[in-house]
């Protein structure tokens, strides 16, 4: 209790770093504000958790600290932001970027070279610093983020972790005072958000101001100094990290929140394995290059009615297996069936759909509404079907909207939704789950299970060990040797075993 109270009274000692007073956000395009009245005090040094259902506006906040807004994105501002003592409308991008070290979900829209040692010298080459302060600031940053083994790698060979780390470490170099996230721990496996736990320990333990906007939150659990609920634009709620963790599981779901409970959920039982499979691999391997194959020696079969997952670590080469079962790749060795037949890969592409990690590649209509109907041979049915799609996922108000101009997580569901549309017997889908609260991660799952219902046979790569235990019937775990290994999950320790 003593330690508690002292701990805030350092945090009151502190000057205010970040500053919202009365702050309104309207998009381009949009028809409703993405920040309403919006106010927010954030004290030097504090760990600042923004959470809230999908859309809900915690983007738009990282957006105003590190000034995208008003100097990237076309928005309507009003009202105050001041960050680090700077008026954000006023100030330029270069001054605020010097204060505030931004990290996207996607490191690799903020790479700018092709090895690691070059990346972390880029952003203050682009300052002009000189070249002894640069060498030494690098070195610095090497050290305290522990970055030895990965000084002399190509970008390309990093994991999705490794890649978070180096886009921390190319902001470090710099020396900002604060640090924005938005959902660093999106597409990161176990492996990938534990590297990313071990450098947001290090930030905070040397004083650094941190924002990040998430939905996976256990993880932070240790960290967080405050959580700020945001609900439709405006902060409604704020909570010490201790405060937030200790409710109950059900104000957690009425939130709309992730809070992952292991010891609560059990997989589904799998009685599907009496028919004949839908779709059957037999020892496949496939590799990019001469030497050691990314799928080795593969064999599954797949049924009508059954939702199969594939997990794994980053990199291994799960989304390159959905591309050779689906026929985007064709298979090195081995054979892969449809319908007990050797099927060629035009004819798996022509009974399947995919659904895409970056979810941007395969949205090409201008308004949400022609993108849903689009290749959909327009009828009453159809388009009762779509609009029933767009309520379930609550977008029915973006109709007109443009895809880009939605949130990631809007853009997620919005994808899913197409997948419904479509009469396609095999669903692929890569990460869908990527960015959703917990509320929304729920709806998928749920339409996943109603696909499967239909009879359609669907694959899902995911990291999201909660998705996964309510959703998957069958459970792969896709290995660094290429080959694949049948899983179960512990219901005591919510972990995977392997089947004997």
């Amino acid at each position: 209790m003593t330690e508690n109270l002292l701990q805030q009274h350092s945090t009151m000692q502190k000057k205010t770093i970040i500053e919202f007073h009365d702050v309104h956000v309207t998009y381009r395009n949009r028809n409703r504000e993405s920040l309403t009245g919006f106010s927010l005090n954030v004290k030097q040094g504090e760990f600042v958790v923004l959470t809230g259902k999908s859309g809900c506006g915690k983007t738009t906040v990282t957006r105003c600290i590190n000034s995208l807004i008003p100097n990237f994105f076309d928005a309507e501002l009003q009202g105050e932001v001041f960050v680090g003592g700077l008026d954000i409308k006023t100030a330029s991008m270069r001054d605020i970027s010097r204060r505030v070290g931004s990290v996207f979900q996607d490191p690799r829209s903020q790479f700018f070279t092709l090895h690691v040692r070059s990346e972390l010298a880029f952003p203050s080459e682009n300052y002009g610093i000189e070249r002894h302060i640069m060498q030494k600031q690098i070195k610095k940053t090497v050290h305290d983020l522990h970055l030895n083994t990965l000084l002399t790698r190509s970008i390309f060979t990093l994991s999705s972790g490794e890649k978070q780390k180096v886009a921390v470490a190319s902001v470090y170099a710099l020396e900002p005072d604060i640090y924005v996230f938005d959902e660093p721990s999106a597409n990161l496996d176990e492996t990938g958000t534990d590297q990313l736990l071990a450098v947001l320990s290090i930030l905070k333990a040397k004083g650094h101001t941190v924002i990040i906007a998430e939905h996976k939150l256990a993880y932070l659990k240790d960290l967080l100094d405050r959580v700020v609920f945001i609900e439709d634009g405006q902060g409604k709620e704020e909570f010490s990290g201790r405060d937030f963790f200790a409710k109950p599981d059900q104000w957690f779901r009425d939130k709309g929140l992730r809070h992952f409970d292991g010891t609560a959920l059990r997989p589904a039982a799998n009685t599907l394995e009496t028919q004949a499979p839908l779709l059957q691999a037999v020892a496949i391997s496939f590799g990019y290059k001469r030497g050691k194959p990314i799928l080795n020696g593969i064999s599954l079969s797949a049924y009508r009615g059954e939702i199969t997952g594939i997990m794994g670590k980053n990199g291994v080469g799960k989304s390159t297996l959905l591309r050779v079962l689906m026929g985007l790749e064709k298979q090195h060795r081995g054979e892969i069936l449809l319908e007990g037949k050797p099927a060629s890969t035009k004819a798996r592409m022509q009974n399947s759909f995919y659904v895409m990690q970056d979810v941007d590649y395969q949205l090409f209509a201008p308004s949400v509404w022609e993108e849903i109907l689009l290749g959909c041979k327009e009828s009453s049915s159809i388009v009762a079907k779509a609009e029933e799609y767009l309520r379930f996922f609550h977008l029915e108000s973006y109709k007109e909207a443009h895809p880009a101009a939605l949130s990631g997580g809007q853009k997620q569901r919005l994808a899913i939704a197409l997948a419904g549309m479509r009469n396609a017997k095999i669903l692929f889908l890569d990460e869908p789950t990527s960015g959703l609260d917990g509320e929304n991660m729920a709806k998928v799952s749920e339409l996943i299970r109603k696909l499967a219902q239909e009879g359609r046979c669907i694959f899902v790569i995911s990291h999201d060990y909660e998705f996964a235990i309510n959703t998957f019937d069958k459970i792969f775990s896709l290995e660094e040797d290429g080959r694949l290994t049948r899983l179960s999950f512990d219901n005591n320790r919510a972990e995977c075993s392997t089947q004997k």
